[in-house]
């Protein structure tokens, strides 16, 4: 489980895993904005050790890449204890496999293996000690952000001893900074008197996520149920929308829960002290693979089961594609993640997606983002015309010492003066926010889902949360054959991968999404249905050749797209925000 060349989400790791494999790595790491990343080391490179028996072709891997300056890691031998078979998971009882995905995965080991008998306490949110004194230690996956740190923020100390002082440094500080975040979860309100019909501004309310975190995806689904807004833009591309939503939570939960019962049979057979570090490992991966992006889709859930209004709603996907971030940081290294010049290009890109659906007559409109892209979105918003009106703190709207609703309202208020005075200075402040945002360039607005593809995207959920059971959605893997002599046939950079023989011909079962170090994998037929990893783009062409969905080039563009959505008279643009008033 090595997510460190082709993924640019967030990561919390201590170390690396691969084949089987841990691997250190300190020092290398880049939390804020894009989490930690560390070199990449393929499981066949092996530390340079004169006692060792190399191959000729290791030999020449190990020099090439150490010439190319990648890290070289040391490999661990495997020489621990595994409980039950491979291929078999203890934790789980059988006959759970039958009953429906979205049922809770019920474990019956802790996260040390010791069995679960009735009565005893078990405890996810506690902070984790080798000792049972306080009860057992839930082996569930981390729900949130705030289940992570719980178990890790503070330790036992014989738990601290195991991961010695530098891996324990490393972990506190990164826990630290990321903790941090939360204090930056803040909400503003802006006004924007761009529209076309210079029928009122538009009132804009941005939110800071924490995209692990439990507090903002239940932030996020309250916004959108306080404000009611008829646009939505979530940080998300087409590439994620079977992931984040599509996929349902429960089957992320039962996913992410099978795994960590599956771990704590040390499957990888690790020595005590490793399977103890590795614990850790893979409660932060299920964090990053399962968890992140979840405020987004509460959000759309949210937003799709909202009564209609006067004009139907439009969702935003805002954020730049996966791949061409991937393809930056593959070509750049990960600091081009944290780069100020690419986060104010990833908050240019909201933005447009932002004014356009303000500029086809969303009064109004709701945005909700990571943390790091709140204060680069406004800036790029004040550029094109908006107006800054209030700022509150998240834990005030979670104390209901303020109220969405009321910040909402005052981005709609109205500036004295004629019809035709306001209809000026609204001409005024689209062909600024053009100019700022560069509206008529060949790079589409964003990606655009109308009602009937929000609706077509909730349909499938519901559908696979009644027909998947959870076998149909996890199931154990064959063991990959390691096709050394066809390996040499061409070189291949570290991450990629050379398909062994036989593999490319027709009728060869194909590989699902494989994860917990390629022994467990979400099949084929699921990624299919979901519109995940390579089916997404399938799925995405799918909705833009029905008209659900768009990549509208120009606002007029999407305002035409929409037009069953945006029907409404001038004279009648005052009432689009009635309840408002």
């Amino acid at each position: 489980r090595n997510f460190t060349g082709a993924s640019f989400h967030h990561r919390i790791f201590l170390m690396s895993r691969r084949g089987g494999h841990v691997h250190f790595s300190l020092g290398l790491s880049l939390l804020l904005g894009w989490g930690l990343s560390f070199a990449r080391v393929n499981y066949w490179q092996k530390q340079w050790d004169a006692s060792n028996v190399y191959k000729e072709f290791e030999k020449r891997r190990i020099r090439k890449f150490t010439e190319a300056g990648y890290h070289v890691g040391h490999v661990t031998h495997q020489e621990g204890v595994q409980l039950g078979k491979d291929g078999e998971n203890l934790a789980v009882d059988p006959k759970a496999m039958e009953q429906l995905a979205k049922e809770p995965v019920v474990l019956r080991l802790d996260r040390s293996g010791r069995a679960i008998k009735e009565g005893d306490k078990v405890d996810g949110f506690m902070p984790w000690s080798l000792k049972d004194s306080q009860g057992l230690h839930s082996a569930q996956a981390p729900k949130g952000w705030e289940d992570f740190y719980a178990r890790y923020g503070k330790m036992d100390k014989g738990v601290e001893g195991t991961l010695g002082p530098r891996a324990l440094t490393e972990l506190q500080s990164n826990l630290a900074q990321y903790d941090g975040k939360d204090d930056f979860r803040v909400i503003r309100t802006l006004s924007w008197a761009g529209g076309v019909d210079g029928g009122g501004p538009t009132s804009i309310m941005l939110i800071g996520m924490g995209d692990m975190s439990t507090r903002s995806a239940r932030l996020a689904a309250r916004a959108v149920y306080e404000v009611q807004p008829s646009g939505l833009m979530v940080e998300l591309c087409r590439e994620r929308i079977g992931k984040q939503l599509v996929m349902p939570r429960e089957h992320k939960e039962a996913v992410a829960n099978y795994a960590r019962g599956f771990a704590t049979t040390n499957p990888h057979r690790h020595h005590a002290w490793l399977h103890h570090l590795d614990n850790i490992q893979g409660d932060a991966e299920a964090l990053n693979q399962w968890t992140k992006g979840q405020p987004y889709g509460d959000a759309v859930q949210e937003f799709a089961s909202q009564p209609p209004g006067p004009i139907p709603r439009l969702l935003c996907l805002g954020d730049v594609r996966s791949s061409t971030m991937e393809r930056l940081q593959r070509e750049y290294g990960n600091e081009s993640m944290t780069q100020e010049s690419t986060r104010s290009s990833r908050a240019r890109q909201m933005a447009r997606g932002i004014i356009s659906m303000a500029a086809g007559g969303h009064k109004v409109i709701l945005a909700l983002m990571d943390t790091d892209h709140l204060g680069p979105v406004s800036s790029w918003l004040e550029r094109a015309g908006a107006r800054m009106l209030a700022v509150a703190d998240a834990s005030d709207i979670e104390s209901n010492r303020e109220s969405l609703n009321a910040d909402i309202k005052l981005g709609l208020q109205r500036d004295k003066g004629s019809p035709q005075e306001a209809q000026l200075q609204a001409s005024k402040v689209l062909a600024q926010a053009k100019y700022a945002l560069e509206l008529d360039s060949p790079v589409p607005l964003g990606f655009f889902l109308n009602e009937e593809g929000i609706q077509f995207l909730e349909h499938r959920k519901r559908r696979l949360l009644q027909l998947t059971r959870l076998k149909d959605l996890v199931r154990h893997t064959k063991k990959r054959k390691n096709w050394e002599t066809a390996e040499e046939l061409y070189v291949v950079l570290p991450g990629d991968k050379i398909p062994g023989p036989e593999s490319n011909l027709p009728g060869q079962e194909p590989v699902g999404l494989r994860f917990e170090m390629d022994r467990l994998e979400i099949p084929d037929h699921y990624l299919r249905d979901a519109g995940m990893e390579s089916y997404a783009d399938d799925l995405w062409q799918n909705l833009l050749a029905s008209g659900q969905a768009a990549e509208a080039k120009d606002p007029a563009e999407l305002t035409w797209w929409a037009a069953g959505a945006i029907d409404v008279e001038a004279e009648n643009m005052q009432e689009m925000a009635w309840e408002y008033q």
